[in-house]
């Protein structure tokens, strides 16, 4: 063998051990099926809250800074400034479902997408509607996953 020979087998045998000792990165892990139940019953309590028109039970399942993405307003960011929105409601909630169509995420951040539909009582008269959501969640330590960024709106204008 000739010198350059061994010098090119030299490298190409330094660059695969250099390549094959470098650590991987971890890999993020899909959504587990306990995350995809844990998602769907904070769902449940999400619209348990809302039809007993408990705002301080649904705020407690959002972050601390979570911003809330309401239509023809500006965001509303902060557990507390959402306490603030859902206790201003001029309505009190009469009727609410909601069904999860979508969920998706990896390790620690997950969406869920969804339609709902309502009965909201002003003083006394109906209205009803429909529409749709996307909420950003975020896995906390304790295991619980609580919306970080939650946006809907309705499927038409009620009246």
């Amino acid at each position: 063998m000739t010198r350059r020979r061994i010098l090119l087998l030299a490298v190409l045998v330094f660059s695969f051990m250099w390549v094959a000792c470098q650590p991987t990165e971890s890999v993020p892990r899909s959504l587990s099926e306990d995350d995809i139940a844990t998602l769907q019953r904070a769902t449940e309590q999400y619209r348990d809250a809302e039809l007993v028109n408990d705002w301080a039970a649904v705020t407690m399942l959002y972050t601390e800074n979570a911003i809330r993405m309401l239509p023809d307003m500006p965001a509303i960011q902060g557990r507390d400034a959402i306490l603030q929105e859902f206790e201003a409601r001029p309505y009190s909630v009469a009727e609410y479902d909601q069904r999860i169509e979508e969920t998706d995420g990896l390790t620690d951040l997950a969406f869920v997408r969804g339609v709902f539909s309502f009965t909201v009582d002003f003083e006394g008269e109906l209205s009803s509607g429909t529409g749709k959501y996307i909420s950003i969640y975020r896995h906390q330590p304790d295991g619980t996953w609580l919306i970080d960024r939650d946006i809907w709106n309705l499927d038409k204008a009620s009246p």
